[in-house]
Formats: structure tokens, sequence, C-alpha cells
């Protein structure tokens, strides 16, 4: 009996994400090879090296070749439009949801958020400084947060990412589902190899988050700028 299409798009999407997984799971074997390397007093080159940390003779896409749209299972992670400006305008203003985030947040740097939303695919995109997404909800189409994909290094196929919710949708999963879903995508679909993150040492709900995700913390109390008149200390961690 032939296959339905949407039985075959399942399971293609369930191989994909099986595929990320596995590679994930060499990545973490690396890594921790990687940091043993660290130890004997190897440069972090040599470190990477000896740790068989190679790219893939598969062809990948390149990070911001595309704006994707990521599907979960309650979520699309997907491109933020002009009907989100009330819902991003909620996010923005509500102090709670900005308390453990950067001041410099690209949708905080103007006043219009229909401004904002028009400039997150122009030089920002272009430029590959920053790929901000809207995190939705599947059965409505209503803007959650933003997922974000920041700081890229092409050249060590390496890239940040981070996610921030409004507060009527914390508790409930969303962040971790969104945060899987963005791993998922990069070693899935993309060459990008390693995935890092920042929270602050206080925000126990992101590092919850992370940890869910699979990540693991790399550094503690580190100094980072988040644009604050003094210095914010951050745990740093890998995936």
């Amino acid at each position: 009996m032939e296959e339905s299409p949407k039985t075959v798009r399942a399971s293609a999407k369930s191989e994909r994400l099986n595929r990320a997984r596995r590679q994930h799971s060499d990545r973490m074997q690396q890594f921790a090879e990687y940091l043993e390397g660290k130890k004997r007093g190897e440069t972090a080159a040599e470190a990477i090296v000896i740790a068989g940390v190679e790219r893939s003779m598969e062809p990948r896409k390149k990070l911001f070749s595309e704006i994707p749209s990521i599907e979960g299972e309650r979520i699309v992670i997907d491109r933020v439009v002009d009907a989100d400006a009330d819902a991003l305008r909620d996010l923005i203003d509500n102090p709670h949801a900005q308390r453990y985030l950067p001041t410099y947040l690209f949708e905080k740097q103007c006043d219009d958020v229909h401004e904002v939303i028009r400039m997150l695919y122009e030089d920002l995109f272009s430029n590959k400084e920053s790929l901000i997404l809207a995190i939705r909800i599947k059965e409505t189409g209503e803007l959650a947060g933003l997922a974000e994909f920041y700081g890229l290094r092409d050249s060590l196929h390496k890239v940040s990412v981070g996610c921030r919710l409004r507060e009527r949708w914390w508790g409930n999963g969303i962040a971790t589902e969104a945060t899987r879903l963005m791993v998922d995508y990069l070693y899935g679909e993309t060459d990008i190899e390693i995935i890092t993150a920042s929270t602050m040492v206080e925000n126990k709900g992101s590092a919850h988050v992370l940890e869910k995700a699979d990540f693991i913390r790399t550094a503690r109390g580190v100094e980072e700028d988040w644009g604050f008149p003094e210095p914010t200390i951050v745990d740093k961690w890998f995936c």
C-alpha cells in the first residue's frame, strides 16, 4: 500500500531529527575530547584536530542562506511578520520578560515595532549579524516569542542561539521545544558544528531550558558586556 504524502513527510522529518541527534551525540564526545586536549596544553586548533572535529563531506546549506520555517509539535519558528507587531510590543515592554536579557537586543533599538519588523531581514540578515525569527503557536499562529541565531563565526562553523518569550507563555515547555528545534535545524540542515549560549547566572529558568535541550555548561561566572553599566556575570553553554 502506497504511503500518503503526509506519512512520507513525517518519516523524512523523523529521519532528519534522528540524524541530527546522532551528530549531536558525536559532537558531545568530540567536545569532551577537545576539553581533554586543552588540559594537556594543546592549542585550541590542535585540540579540535586531535578531537576529530572535521567538516562533513555531505553538502550543507549555510546559515543565513535562507529564512527557514522550522516546525515542531506545538510551535513553528519562522519569519516575523507585520501582524506580529502587537505581540512583539508586549514582549518588548514587559519588564519581567526583559529582566535577564541584554539591553542592546535589536528589537529594542527602535520605538516603531513595524519598522523593527521591516528591518529584521534587511542589513541585519544580509550582513549575517543576526537571524531573528518568530516562535509562534502552531494552532493559532500567535507570536509567543523570538528565536535568535547570532554571533556567527563562519570559519569555525560556530553560532550562538537564544530565545525570549512573552510572559504569558512561560512554564509551558515552549522555550525548550524552540531551543531543541533550533539545534535540530542547525545540526541537521546547516554546516554549523558548534552551538553556544549564554545565560545570566541568576537566570535559573533559562539554565534549566538549556539543560533539557542537552546543552552542557562549560564555564561559570564569566564577565560579558550586555550593555549594562557593569559587566554581566554569565554562564557559558555548549551543545
